[in-house]
């Protein structure tokens, strides 16, 4: 399932700085303020789940983006990744987390009130450039505010309870957005069979819901104390830049990340636009269709492999499951060019065995992280470690989101090939340049240091007898059940005589 750059609401916060507590106030008011922070995201989830998926790319298919442009909006949140470090910088030098936090999101989620009146206000020529155009400061204003959000939590959610509180928040959000991705498909299809018309109305309509919704996450905040902070105005970014790139396994981490995030940033618009231009397009029901294939079942996919890939990490170490579960994700994208309208099953059933395979890499990939922004000889720069990737990340994803778009640009919309008897569109042209993108990532892991970790072969040997063990259990299951229901019977009998 293609990363992006998390909201504020989804990413784990870094650990309080030294001389705070991790709550904040008394016990009771860090419990009022979690709940607080909880429910809020039930909010931003509606907000987060509705602009993205099928309205998004339909949205913008109606107002006249051109395939760059599809390109520009993967990287729009790559870009907007690119405020962070300076706002982290203000943050630690001046404080005021809370202000940057609210200011930027409130008038960010605002934005989508304008951005649903573009076809309605604006003549059809504006149409593609004002999508673009707000569409870039809504998501610059949204990131800008994501450290701020992370400093604030760190000092409010204590660090014992911060692995299930974020279990917590992060199921709540998939639960919303299964809901809220069927809704908006199921709506969208209803206005299609009125009048195809009338699914720029339903989008319109469900922007403005959006932004209702966006703008309750964070009043949800506005009661939230903002413990004291303590900046430190003659911070040396000097030194917290050059010290962490100094680190050779550092360096060989950024490059899995960047090869990784390159391959992978433009890849959900263009598997977007693949299943509207070609895979549902003559449906009836395309919009719900398409959001459950790329939204809901993934998400509960999601769901139920985290906790194994967990354990894994947890008894074999992180860089055996990155390489493992990075193998399992290289034909991933791939496998889209095998879902066509009439042959779709085994090349979506392979999209869903990638998809359980993410949450291995995304663990892998954020512990990593966590363990060389460890303290070194007392000394604390591991904010330093998360800004520089941060910076990675984002200069990846924005190359990545206007290499697919001027891929796609040049070829064009009407591009066809056929390899080995089999039709293969612009599409999936980047589709296979993903594939062997993801496949060069992983020469980075090969020498990437972990001490403590076993042989990758060990772990894939311990996957491999516990995936037989749960097929075997899944094939005996009826013979299981029918004996118990055998043995229920005999009692039964019995008894009656």
């Amino acid at each position: 399932m293609p990363a992006s750059p998390p909201s504020h609401s989804s990413i784990a916060p870094r650990p309080p700085a030294p001389g705070t507590s991790g709550s904040a106030g008394t016990p009771g008011s860090a419990r009022r303020s979690m709940r607080r922070i909880l429910w809020a995201w039930a909010f931003g989830a509606t907000w987060m789940y509705i602009v993205m998926g099928a309205a998004a790319t339909e949205y913008a298919r109606q107002l006249g983006v051109s395939p760059f442009g599809f390109g520009v909006l993967a990287a729009l949140p790559f870009i907007g990744a690119f405020t962070q470090l300076p706002v982290s910088i203000l943050i630690e030098r001046y404080g005021g987390r809370k202000f940057i936090f609210m200011s930027t999101g409130i008038i960010g989620r605002v934005l989508w009130l304008p951005l649903a009146a573009i076809p309605w206000v604006l003549p059809q020529r504006y149409w593609s450039v004002a999508l673009l155009t707000g569409m870039s400061v809504a998501m610059l204003l949204t990131q800008m505010g994501v450290p701020a959000w992370l400093s604030w939590a760190a000092d409010i959610i204590p660090p014992r309870v911060r692995g299930r509180y974020f279990s917590w928040r992060i199921r709540l959000g998939q639960a919303v957005g299964i809901l809220v991705s069927l809704a908006v498909g199921l709506g969208m299809d209803y206005a299609d069979t009125l009048d195809p018309a009338y699914v720029r109305v339903a989008i319109s309509l469900a922007y403005v819901f959006a932004a209702v919704m966006g703008v309750c996450d964070y009043l949800m905040h506005v009661a939230v104390p903002s413990p004291p902070e303590s900046p430190r105005p003659d911070h040396s970014i000097r030194h917290l830049v050059f010290t962490p790139l100094a680190d050779k396994n550092f360096r060989r981490f950024l490059g899995f990340t960047f090869t990784l995030t390159f391959s992978i940033g433009y890849i959900g618009q263009f598997v977007n636009l693949y299943l509207l231009d070609v895979v549902v397009k003559d449906l009836p029901n395309k919009y719900f269709v398409m959001n459950v294939m790329m939204v809901a079942i993934p998400l509960l996919c999601y769901v139920l492999s985290v906790g194994f890939w967990g354990k894994l990490i947890d008894r074999f170490g992180k860089r055996p499951v990155a390489i493992l579960s990075g193998l399992m994700t290289v034909n991933g994208a791939v496998a889209w060019v095998f879902v066509t309208p009439e042959h779709w099953m085994l090349g979506y059933l392979v999209v869903l065995l990638v998809t359980t395979a993410w949450p291995g890499l995304d663990l892998a990939n954020f512990n990593i992280l966590l363990g060389l922004s460890e303290s070194r000889g007392g000394e604390r720069i591991g904010s330093a470690y998360v800004a520089i990737n941060s910076v990675v990340v984002a200069i990846a994803g924005t190359l990545s989101g206007l290499f697919g778009g001027a891929v796609a640009e040049s070829l064009g919309a009407d591009w066809r090939i056929v390899i080995f008897h089999w039709p293969v569109t612009y599409h999936g042209v980047l589709f296979l340049i993903s594939g062997v993108l993801r496949a060069a990532c992983l020469f980075f892991l090969i020498g990437l240091h972990e001490e403590g970790a076993t042989s990758t072969r060990d772990a894939a040997r311990y996957m491999a007898a516990n995936i037989y063990s749960n097929i075997q259990q899944a094939i005996l299951m009826p013979t299981r059940i029918v004996g118990l229901v055998g043995k229920v019977s005999r009692q039964t009998f019995r008894m009656d005589k």
